[in-house]
């Protein structure tokens, strides 16, 4: 007679266990390896935006459009300047930095649900990066976040004739 063999109950027991601790060493791993290549996208995102801006500047330059406010027409696109950079408003100056340009501005409460969203024509972040009065500033973020997350990449043209300011928030990535 044939007789099957099979696990026992302690055999079945030590492997799920095992599974167990193979899941808790390795799950932080992999939560830390998407935070950090969604910082690396950020970086890259932030970097987009820096060579944007220097392309709108050289324009400008090209243009005389260098001192106090102004504006300038690039691919049919109407661009305002301050310094000769976009200012820190999102429908008329920072989309057009990376190419955003049919991404309307998003509302602070909500989430993500493109790739990117943007809002700008503010004066701080919820971080407490800040400019002064007349400056002006946005932000760009990634799917799944909001305004108020410090998960994005954000510009500020203080509007007082120096270069535009970069940084990334990245606390809640």
């Amino acid at each position: 007679m044939y007789k099957s063999k099979g696990f026992t109950l302690i055999e079945l027991i030590l492997v799920i266990v095992l599974i167990g601790i193979l899941a808790i060493v390795a799950a932080p791993k992999a939560l830390r390896l998407s935070s950090d290549a969604r910082i690396a996208t950020l970086e890259g995102m932030q970097g987009a935006m820096q060579s944007g801006a220097q392309l709108i500047y050289s324009r400008a330059l090209i243009e005389e459009k260098t001192d106090g406010s102004d504006s300038i027409t690039v691919n049919g696109a109407t661009i305002e300047l301050h310094s000769g950079y976009p200012v820190g408003n999102w429908q008329a100056g920072i989309r057009y930095i990376v190419d955003l340009d049919d991404i309307p501005f998003s509302n602070t409460g909500v989430e993500c649900t493109t790739e990117w969203c943007g809002r700008g024509n503010q004066t701080s972040l919820a971080s407490g990066v800040s400019t002064t009065s007349p400056g002006r500033l946005g932000k760009i973020w990634p799917e799944g976040f909001t305004w108020a997350d410090q998960c994005g990449v954000y510009y500020i043209n203080h509007e007082n004739g120096l270069p535009p300011e970069f940084g990334i928030e990245s606390e809640d990535c």
